[in-house]
């Protein structure tokens, strides 16, 4: 029998158990950002009498048709939601998980299948994931509206959480958040956000990315986005367009990104959209600088995967170096010195210029930023810990080994989302975009091992969550010792060299032409 939980806003009915596991789906933690609420920060949903059915996924944020995710201009505006997992019986006092879906600030879902949580519902926990605006909806630059909309929404939802999660058999003082990519660098943003402090106590974030704009930035973005579309820059301008024609729009400004020579790898995987430094919602970046670390009294996972750029790269969504001089390019590009790549030669002996450039940009926009806000907090007085995943995936000859985004499947014990994913990589249309998600093919299963990684990625993650221990001591201001996983679990107990590449570069709100991951 289905059953029927009551929130602060009415009286909700979940689908029946399946595999000992009861979830309500798209269950509004605020109400429609349409009319005057379009660009607003976002407010409660109105109440309801009787029994609302959350049996089915709401509505996703606009985005593009071909992310995968199921968005239509026909979908529906009612998208800011969560999904809630909990266990069939619905026992009191569970610990909770809240849930960030990554995709760049401009795709994604809560309910994507390969997100299922039914191996942390089994032991124990209550699973929240959300909903919240994206791209130009959630980032753009509107006069006269909030930035960080998108943000905004998330602390909306934790707040819902705050008030809510206990009907569900959920303790609201037991919170942790986590996400991966854009959700991972939402999880550094809201650890350094004051509106969102004392919402959690724990958090994990798996590959932060470390771009935030200046509002010069965004509003430059916005303006090019308003020439597309053809409207003025204004809020009347920008609300007179339907969410399909803004989304033409920042397609069309991403496309003469893609074209631009001089874009280096910006114009690669060409992202419109980040957090915006505003002085309220995000006060800076999240890695250095007064706020960097976020707040010490949350304890912190961080993770990072071995190959995190070639799922852009070897996809043909992004270009693969093909000698030195267009590696020193990519160095130039993301603030490095040439002699960088001299280093990395010697540390990555053998390495074609192929290789060398996936981890140069591995490192520039995920590990480096990842490292360095796991030393913040550790420096802040936080308790810290460290991963890095380095299990390869045999798909398609290994092409893209321990790739961005491969380790949060096994984290939820669903290890075949992501092979799937990756065997489909290449048959999916090489349009410009950010790939996402929801492509599947069928017959690819996981071996026994990727099976007993998953078990212990789950272990590891859910023990962290439940009591702050994920099996691993934690970090000194050093950045050790750091978990690696991999066919055998390892522990290293000195920093990696290619941490000393990066000393010197800073991570500043970017405020020049152009846009990047």
């Amino acid at each position: 029998m289905a059953r029927v939980v009551v929130t602060t806003a009415g009286g909700v009915r979940g689908r029946a158990a399946e595999r000992g596991v009861v979830s309500f789906r798209g269950v509004p933690y605020a109400a429609p950002p349409t009319g005057l609420r379009r660009f607003a920060a976002p407010v409660p949903p109105e109440p309801w009498r009787g029994v609302r059915e959350a049996r089915d996924p709401s509505p996703v944020a606009p985005q593009d048709p071909r992310s995968g995710y199921g968005w239509t201009h026909t979908a529906g505006d009612d998208h800011l939601t969560v999904d809630v997992h909990v266990p069939a019986d619905l026992p009191r006092g569970l610990p909770v998980l809240v849930w960030i879906h990554g995709g760049g600030w401009v795709s994604g879902s809560a309910s994507a299948p390969g997100y299922h949580p039914a191996a942390w519902v089994r032991r124990g926990f209550v699973v929240v994931a959300m909903n919240y605006r994206l791209g130009f909806e959630g980032f753009g630059a509107v006069p006269g509206a909030p930035d960080n909309r998108g943000i905004l929404d998330q602390i909306a939802a934790l707040r819902w959480v705050a008030e809510n999660v206990r009907a569900f058999g959920g303790d609201p003082d037991r919170v942790t958040i986590a996400g991966q990519s854009a959700g991972a660098a939402s999880v550094a943003a809201l650890m350094c956000a004051p509106a969102a402090r004392g919402l959690f106590s724990r958090a994990i974030a798996a590959s932060i990315t470390g771009e935030t704009y200046t509002q010069r930035q965004a509003a430059d973005v916005a303006a090019r986005v308003a020439r597309a579309a053809r409207v003025p820059a204004t809020r009347e301008g920008f609300a007179g367009l339907p969410p399909v024609r803004l989304l033409a729009a920042s397609d069309a400004v991403a496309q003469d990104l893609a074209a631009d020579p001089a874009a280096g790898p910006r114009g690669a995987v060409p992202l419109l959209y980040h957090p915006v430094v505003d002085g309220e919602v995000v006060r800076g970046p999240f890695m250095q600088g007064p706020h960097a670390g976020g707040d010490p009294g949350v304890d912190l996972l961080v993770q990072t995967v071995a190959d995190e750029w070639t799922l852009f790269s070897r996809s043909g969504f992004a270009p693969v170096a093909q000698d030195f001089a267009q590696v020193a390019e990519f160095a130039a590009a993301v603030g490095l010195p040439a002699a960088a790549v001299d280093r990395y030669r010697e540390l990555l002996p053998g390495a074609d210029p192929g290789a060398l450039g996936d981890a140069l940009l591995s490192d520039a926009l995920f590990a480096e930023p990842s490292r360095r806000f796991a030393r913040a907090h550790t420096a802040r007085g936080g308790r810290t810990h460290l991963a890095r995943f380095t299990w390869r995936s045999p798909v398609l000859g290994g092409r893209f080994g321990a790739t961005h985004g491969l380790d949060v499947p096994f984290a939820f014990g669903n290890p075949q989302a992501m092979e799937l994913f990756l065997h489909a990589v290449p048959v999916l249309p090489l349009a410009r975009r950010v790939p996402g998600l929801g492509s599947r093919v069928r017959g690819l299963f996981p071996t026994p091992a990727a099976a007993a990684l998953s078990r212990r990625v789950v272990a590891a993650w859910t023990g962290f969550a439940a009591d702050g221990d994920p099996g691993w001591p934690r970090i000194s201001e050093a950045g050790v010792p750091v978990h690696v996983w991999g066919s055998r679990d390892t522990l290293e107990r000195t920093p990696d060299a290619r941490e000393r590449i990066w000393a010197d570069v800073e991570f500043r709100p970017f405020d020049g032409p152009g846009t990047g991951p």
